[in-house]
């Protein structure tokens, strides 16, 4: 999740500090160290500093992304230390984003950082836990690569090149074969509720306004993202890709300087993935799910 989509833990956060109930523990602020080795595998064991620390080396030596030194990483005891650390470091102002419900987000990428939920961290599995961390720290490179001006990339692009790294690290890191972690998205589109002929456009994607009205569907959003930022790297590269994103510095729409970047123009690589989506999401026999049972 982008800082554009500051989760709204916020509102409750908002109550929590009105209310006199107790306060927060503070969030633990822990500066990156990108020296030292880059790791082949990772300890089970190692604690959120210790994974931030070397899934920032494996992002910026093994997949070639900008990671600056000066972002820190802020592991919150809970829900209303992740939410109180969000609004003493930005403001209500800060807080970008109208969404309708308030998500329970696991990490937040800052221009500060990243903040993410210790607890969330420690109760779940080592594979999410590694996605989390990667996820969110990808986001803050593409900052970097955008200079800080990455609000005006397409927000598919940035959620699925986000996930895209992820699955990476994974494979990386030797705890997912990226054709398992892709075979799981695959999957989880061909069976959801939402048919894919009904998923929003990429257009529809784009802003953060659209992306928020339709987040509640993961397959439709997310899924998608992934799966249209892993075509237009097989179109294209992911040097592109970098390139485009570096690219929004410009401040005007990335779009107009697609074809410096993209070997197809944007009209064709839009229709042509929705083309590659379907092919996707269509078994190859049978029925796609159990009839109902007649009354």
């Amino acid at each position: 999740m982008t800082r554009r989509a500051l989760a709204a833990a916020i509102l409750a956060g908002m109550l929590a500090l009105a209310s006199p109930s107790r306060a927060a523990v503070p969030c633990q602020e822990h500066e990156i160290a990108l020296d030292g080795p880059t790791p082949a595998a990772l300890d089970r064991s190692a604690s959120p500093a210790e994974l931030i620390d070397a899934i920032a080396r494996v992002l910026r030596d093994k997949l070639g992304l900008p990671f600056s030194p000066t972002y820190k990483a802020y592991i919150c005891a809970d829900a209303t230390a992740f939410e109180e650390g969000l609004l003493r470091n930005f403001g209500v102002r800060g807080v970008g984003g109208d969404w309708p419900i308030v998500p329970s987000a696991a990490g937040l990428a800052t221009r500060v950082g990243v903040f993410l939920r210790g607890d969330y961290l420690a109760r779940t599995s080592f594979r999410r836990r590694v996605t989390v961390v990667a996820h969110e720290l990808a986001h803050l490179s593409q900052q970097d690569l955008a200079r800080h001006q990455d609000q005006s990339l397409p927000v598919w692009m940035l959620e699925g090149h986000a996930d895209w790294v992820a699955y990476q690290v994974l494979d990386l890191l030797g705890l997912e074969p990226y054709a398992e972690s892709r075979a799981g998205i695959v999957r989880s589109v061909a069976r959801a509720v939402t048919p894919v002929d009904h998923f929003p456009e990429l257009d529809t994607l784009a802003d953060h306004e659209s992306w928020n009205r339709s987040v509640r569907s993961v397959p439709a959003t997310y899924g998608q993202a992934f799966l249209a930022v892993e075509y237009l790297i097989e179109q294209s590269s992911s040097v592109a890709l970098v390139k485009f994103m570096g690219a929004s510095v410009e401040g005007d729409d990335p779009r107009q300087r697609w074809a410096e970047s993209f070997s197809m123009p944007y009209r064709t690589f839009a229709a042509d993935f929705r083309a590659h989506l379907k092919s996707l999401a269509r078994p190859a026999t049978g029925l796609t799910a159990e009839p109902k049972s007649k009354p």
